[in-house]
């Protein structure tokens, strides 16, 4: 098993940090704060800001300090892209392979959560919602490609937040768009299948017109402008 060091926890924490907007766009970061916020040295906070800056988290002013990134719509779409492709095929071979030991799997986390919609608990949705999908890849053998499509898919999960957060729809509707896919898959209907995946990686375009017009400084400057120029949404 991969041992998991006091820079990669600290990595992930900064990362869910951004993600969440806990350190949100534009902010200037202290790292003698996140020191004390976090309980740990300059070290593993240093090479994980070295991380982030790799990812396009994060980038330094010289004689300024380091600031969280801006939110890029465009490597968004592109992540949305490649994971619908993806995410189509992996789902038809889950669902030739389903058997009762995956489906309770993927049934705990449905129940788990609805427990956290109930408690109007976001952060704990948001992350059973990546867990029902790391798991559909984790059953059919291709979790290493779950982790390839996380490390370049932030900024489309900064967007996500912010689409839950702002609840720009109704939040359950995510937890019944993955009832009606493990239905779905359970059946073998593999061309619905296929619509229902589709249809919900789709949620950035019914809401990003209303994000970005609610957050314009959380996005990059020529996301803004495009939306101001177009009559429609930018995609």
């Amino acid at each position: 098993m991969q041992n998991i060091t006091l820079q990669d926890q600290t990595y992930e924490k900064l990362r869910e940090m951004i993600i969440k907007t806990e350190l949100y766009p534009g902010q200037k970061i202290s790292e003698s704060k996140l020191m004390e916020l976090l309980g740990i040295g300059r070290t593993p906070i240093r090479e994980s800001l070295k991380q982030l800056k790799k990812q396009g988290l994060v980038y330094t002013f010289p004689q300024s300090g380091t600031y969280v990134s801006k939110i890029d719509m465009s490597q968004a779409i592109h992540s949305r892209f490649v994971r619908e492709c993806v995410e189509k095929e992996v789902m038809v071979e889950l669902s030739a392979n389903m058997d009762k030991k995956a489906e309770q799997r993927l049934q705990a986390i449905l129940d788990a959560q609805k427990v956290e919609f109930e408690k109007g608990n976001i952060s704990g949705y948001h992350d059973l919602d990546n867990e029902f999908h790391r798991v559909c890849y984790d059953i059919v053998g291709k979790g290493q490609i779950w982790n390839w499509i996380k490390e370049f898919s932030v900024h489309l999960d900064r967007f996500r937040w912010l689409h839950l957060k702002n609840v720009t729809f109704d939040y359950k509707q995510v937890l019944e768009e993955h009832k009606e896919l493990l239905s779905a898959i359970k059946s073998k209907q593999t061309e619905e299948v296929k619509h229902l995946i589709v249809n919900h990686i789709h949620f950035i375009e019914r809401s990003q017109t209303n994000i970005i017009e609610k957050y314009p400084e959380f996005f990059l400057e020529k996301t803004v402008q495009d939306l101001s120029k177009a009559d429609d949404d930018i995609l």
